[in-house]
């Protein structure tokens, strides 16, 4: 009975009050450049088997397009949006805790068109707007305040395929 003790006690890595901030990297984006984020969320309710997350995210990216005839097209990327995330808690002993949730948030896109003698014909935002995704993720706790994080996205934001980052528990 006393070695279960020490796997009671590691089993709920993420509980009602913990809040976590973590920083990411966006891989298999367009113009193959990663996304750069950053993330937060605070676990307002919990049970034996999961906890409810609120939080926000920021995501950045930026990449260029080279034409032939030497001119070039700037892209940029800038997500500002609010999350709320179901956490599987009651996982074996607790280390890999997933995720299912929802992400509603503006996107504010900008670009710039120059041509060879680095002169910019057209610079305005265009596509900026509301959007809105469902996500699958997870976290794996490399200690008790530290994890490593997956997380897949789909909806009307088409350049966030897969994410890799590290959360920190606080």
């Amino acid at each position: 009975m006393l070695l279960l003790i020490p796997a009671l006690s590691l089993k709920a890595q993420v509980r009602q009050g913990d809040s976590f901030l973590g920083g990411s990297i966006g891989l298999g984006t367009k113009g193959n450049s990663p996304v750069l984020g950053a993330s937060f969320e605070s676990m307002i309710t919990g049970s034996q088997t999961g906890s409810v997350g609120i939080g926000g995210l920021f995501r950045f990216h930026g990449y260029s397009e080279v034409y032939n005839n030497g001119n070039s097209r700037d892209y940029n990327f800038s997500s500002l949006g609010f999350q709320v995330n179901y956490n599987f808690t009651g996982i074996a002993t607790g280390e890999f805790v997933p995720y299912v949730g929802l992400t509603v948030g503006y996107n504010n896109v900008s670009q710039t068109y120059v041509n060879r003698n680095n002169n910019v014909i057209d610079d305005d935002n265009y596509n900026s707007g509301v959007w809105v995704w469902g996500q699958l993720g997870a976290r794996y706790f490399f200690s008790s305040n530290v994890a490593g994080t997956f997380r897949v996205g789909i909806g009307n934001n088409d350049f966030y395929p897969l994410e890799l980052g590290v959360d920190f528990k606080l």
